[in-house]
């Protein structure tokens, strides 16, 4: 994946794995508040729909589609949300056959809490501190829309009708948090069709880019925000379907470091929506003013590794311990040599420049 160069157009930039590098460290946040809220991921983000969502798009059925999961697994936790008191339904006037949800103040609230906005604005913050270039909402929006336009599924044919409203004044993060929201539609879609849980392809996905210092039980644990024990379970059920391998460190025994294997790789190409971000992009090329607004993106993944917290995991080669010598690359964090495969990858130490 290739994020910085002096003269590389769009497509070799690829902003969509960009947005995916953003998305991935939202995801981690989300989940770490939802833990600390008692509140599962998948419900946060059906509350996060329904607050956008508009007349045409407040329905089971749509609700189901812009996540890219069956009815049933939807309608389960509209359930709880309901019986929960965060969200009521109610059937439409002229066909009684559909049915309306809408969110209700306690889910609201729950929503706020929940929400990383603290992130976003810090982010932001960074942003326009840092950036070289201006930041222009439209490159986000541009993005926005070839990514909707190629994720648009048959039961949203008017190009009238949205699949989710944009909420009024929106940030940059905000707008990246929609694109994060398609993604991960098209992958539990994908996903569902291989059998195959989205978490596990997330593991699948991180490993198949993380370096020799990030490809630990507790390096995924951190990118992923989710528990040692949910991420050990999942480790035992991907190592059992031979996609991965664990092996102990030759240093230090106490250390295991997890390889994909073969079979792991295949799967995981199967379930990444590339030809997703290959119609984006076609579509996104046509719009010239998107023409610079590469730089942007990067910047903007670099203003949210900082505001983050926890570990950045940026790539190895844009990160301030990473130095170029006669001998090849060297990381100046652990005093040791880098091959050209680890300073292209993924690492939990990064430290944004």
């Amino acid at each position: 994946m290739q994020l910085y160069g002096t003269s590389l157009s769009m497509l070799e930039i690829d902003i969509f794995e960009i947005v995916e590098c953003m998305a991935a460290l939202i995801r981690s946040e989300e989940r770490k508040k939802c833990t600390e809220l008692r509140l599962q991921l998948m419900h946060f983000e059906v509350l996060n729909y329904l607050s956008h969502s508009n007349k045409y798009t407040d329905t089971p059925a749509a609700t189901a589609s812009y996540f890219g999961m069956t009815r049933g697994t939807v309608s389960q936790s509209l359930i709880v949300l309901e019986k929960k008191g965060y969200l009521e339904k109610s059937q439409d006037k002229n066909d009684k056959r559909v049915v309306h949800v809408k969110l209700l103040p306690s889910g609201l609230a729950l929503l706020k809490k929940a929400r990383r906005t603290e992130l976003f604005k810090k982010a932001m913050l960074l942003l326009k501190e840092a950036s070289s270039v201006t930041v222009q909402l439209d490159v986000f929006l541009d993005v926005l829309g070839a990514l909707q336009k190629a994720t648009q599924p048959q039961s949203f044919k008017s190009e009238q009708i949205q699949k989710i409203d944009i909420m009024k004044n929106p940030t940059v993060f905000d707008l990246i948090e929609y694109m994060a929201a398609l993604i991960r539609s098209e992958e539990r879609r994908r996903c569902t069709e291989l059998k195959l849980q989205l978490v596990h392809f997330q593991v699948l996905e991180y490993l198949s880019l993380c370096n020799k210092y990030s490809d630990t039980p507790a390096a995924i644990t951190n990118y992923l925000g989710m528990t040692r024990g949910t991420v050990s379970q999942t480790l035992i059920l991907l190592e059992k379907k031979e996609l991965i391998e664990k092996r102990q460190d030759q240093i230090d025994k106490r250390v295991f470091h997890i390889q994909l294997l073969k079979k792991g790789f295949s799967i995981y190409h199967k379930a990444k929506p590339t030809d997703l971000f290959e119609k984006a992009a076609r579509i996104l090329e046509k719009n010239t003013s998107i023409t610079g607004g590469e730089a942007l993106f990067i910047e903007a993944l670099t203003a949210i590794q900082k505001a983050n917290n926890s570990h950045s995991f940026g790539i190895c080669r844009t990160c301030k311990n990473f130095t170029k010598t006669s001998l090849g690359f060297f990381c100046e964090l652990t005093k040791e040599q880098l091959s050209k495969s680890d300073s292209e990858k993924t690492c939990q130490e990064h430290v944004p420049i």
